[in-house]
């Protein structure tokens, strides 16, 4: 156990989402984690000439460390071999992990993503929805260096479960073991650390002979380290895996390199790669099924040192797979093989999770890179927006606040003062409501929204521009279905919008960032109806692929004039 697997683990507090509920993606996170980017997650460099990473997708940050990195080097060649932490076997995700691809590889063209996944199913669905993958189960990465049989250490108990103590993990069904060890740890949120101190005394209470292996301080468990948990290993016979839905599942592997056998559960997620039915059972999800199974598992008295060498075996050649794909995309980035024969990543098991900037300090040290002292964001946006001010004398707009960047802002800034007496309409209110009605103060402007917290923000800040909230009753999702049915694409809009003829259009809204939300649909073919001749209409996030397909198709591709790449791609199509 130790930091990496603290917070990668995290995910496995998501209950499992019913996808008919019609829940986003944001549901699996935890609170503290929804509404902003993912900042943190699993990686390896593989190598510095060219960059390539092994990176897993951490949430719904289904390109794993590619988005950052891209933000942070830009569109220089690198590579990304990406891995799900957690079962993504939806055609929901699929359709999500080939959407961010496309978008991605779309303002980055010189990055090259490969996807690998835990299951054969996983890699079908992303197949089927067009994406390149391949099933490869990255629990090839754990260290046999470090998970290893300790033939001094006396085996105390006849089951050991190395799990957190949520109730994911149904520690009920080993109940009937009398003889059972538990390893775990807990996360920081305080939701995490009141259900450790309301399930470790329940399970006391019940099974008295049950023994936690981690020390407690103010009643909560001490991280173990990767040594400490393998001695902890050491003082079992089988290891245990018991929820339901996980992710590939670190664990089933170090109890195999440790010379455990396995009793598993059947689950969802990619653990039983890499299982032997000689020494690993999958059985019924009931306590007595669990108690015969390490029972039987016990009576084989199969030695530990035959288990490991076993599931070496079966290691190597996935190992040997993903040598070669690193090797392949080298060559493709323009680089060397390296052509290693043995396994060159043993000296730390599995993919340590942690924020980017700390994945990319490390980059930077192996590049030898010296970084520049990062400026704050309120400082990069005073000195890029300074000259905006200064020309269009916004010096009271919180530029800090704005989703577009500078350029961004004084490209539609320039097109709005062409206009004399200029009608402006904006889908979407936010912090720069109050720009565009200033920037627009001899004309008209109007907004259109569907989140009704925000367009009664925006009345409070306007001083005469209207706010219209209306019902999209769309989903971004449907996208590529709606692509070519305009029927679907039309909106119930207010007379006083529908009745006139805009100058200018600016589409930034509504949200469009996951399936669930209601994408840019039909405000991009609304948009098409309503602008004026001689009108310009302007597209906010294009590098996303609906955005993309749905200004081409319905404001014309021939039409585009002008293209700006900020914070995202902005593009203007003149009429």
């Amino acid at each position: 156990m130790w930091l990496s697997r603290f917070i990668r683990k995290s995910v496995g507090s998501r209950r499992i989402i019913n996808w008919s509920e019609d829940l986003s993606f944001e549901a699996e996170r935890l609170p503290e984690l929804r509404g902003r980017p993912i900042e943190f997650g699993p990686v390896r460099i593989l190598s510095t000439d060219p960059p390539i990473f092994l990176s897993g997708i951490p949430y719904d940050e289904f390109l794993g460390v590619a988005r950052a990195f891209g933000e942070r080097y830009g569109n220089v060649r690198a590579g990304f071999i990406v891995y799900p932490t957690w079962s993504i076997e939806d055609r929901r995700k699929a359709m999500a992990i080939r959407q961010s691809f496309l978008a991605h590889t779309k303002r980055y063209p010189r990055h090259t993503i490969r996807y690998i996944c835990n299951t054969p199913g996983e890699a079908r669905m992303l197949e089927e929805h067009g994406q390149r993958a391949e099933f490869l189960n990255h629990k090839f990465t754990v260290s046999e260096h470090i998970f290893r049989p300790l033939p001094e250490a006396a085996v105390e108990f006849d089951a050991i479960y190395n799990a957190r103590f949520v109730a994911g993990k149904r520690h009920e069904l080993a109940a009937n073991i009398e003889s059972l060890a538990y390893v775990t740890y807990c996360e920081p949120e305080q939701i995490r650390q009141q259900e450790f101190k309301r399930l470790w005394p329940e399970i006391k209470a019940r099974c008295p002979g049950h023994v936690l292996l981690n020390d407690l301080v103010d009643d909560l468990p001490v991280l173990l380290s990767h040594a400490d948990v393998n001695a902890a290993l050491a003082r079992a016979s089988t290891g245990l895996l018991l929820s339901e839905v996980e992710g590939a599942s670190y664990a089933a592997v170090e109890y195999m390199l440790a010379g455990l056998s396995v009793v598993s559960t059947p689950s969802v997620g990619g653990r039983d790669a890499y299982f032997d039915p000689e020494y690993c059972i999958v059985c019924d999800a009931n306590p007595r099924a669990i108690r015969d199974a390490v029972a039987e598992l016990k009576s084989r008295n199969i030695p530990k040192s035959y288990i490991r060498d076993k599931t070496l075996r079966k290691l190597e050649p996935e190992r040997q797979r993903f040598l070669g794909m690193v090797d392949n995309l080298a060559v493709e980035l323009g680089g060397q093989p390296q052509s290693a024969s043995a396994w060159p990543y043993g000296d730390i098991s599995g993919v340590p999770w942690a924020g980017w900037g700390k994945h990319f300090a490390e980059f930077d040290r192996r590049t030898g890179k010296v970084p520049k002292k990062k400026k704050t964001l309120k400082e990069r946006i005073s000195k890029k927006s300074k000259s905006v001010k200064r020309k269009f004398g916004f010096d009271h707009i919180p530029w800090a606040d704005i989703q577009l960047s500078h350029l961004e802002v004084q490209t539609i800034i320039k097109e709005i003062k062409k206009k004399r007496n200029c009608s402006l309409l904006v889908f979407g209110c936010g912090n720069d409501s109050v720009l565009w009605e200033k920037t627009n103060a001899r004309g008209t402007t109007a907004f259109i929204e569907d989140n009704a917290h925000w367009a009664n923000v925006a009345r409070a800040q306007l001083q005469r521009s209207e706010v219209h909230v209306v019902n999209y009753e769309s989903r971004q999702a449907d996208w590529l279905h709606w692509l070519d049915q305009p029927d679907k694409l039309k909106m119930d809009l207010p007379d006083e919008v529908r009745s006139h003829r805009w100058d200018v259009i600016l589409v930034d809204g509504p949200a469009g960032e996951h399936g669930e939300r209601p994408g840019r649909m039909k405000s991009i073919y609304a948009a098409s109806g309503l602008v004026a001749p001689g009108g310009r209409v302007f597209v906010h996030d294009c590098d996303r692929p609906a955005e993309d397909a749905f200004a081409s198709r319905y404001l014309g591709s021939h039409r585009l004039a002008v293209e700006v790449s900020g914070r995202a791609l902005l593009r203007g199509y003149a009429f």
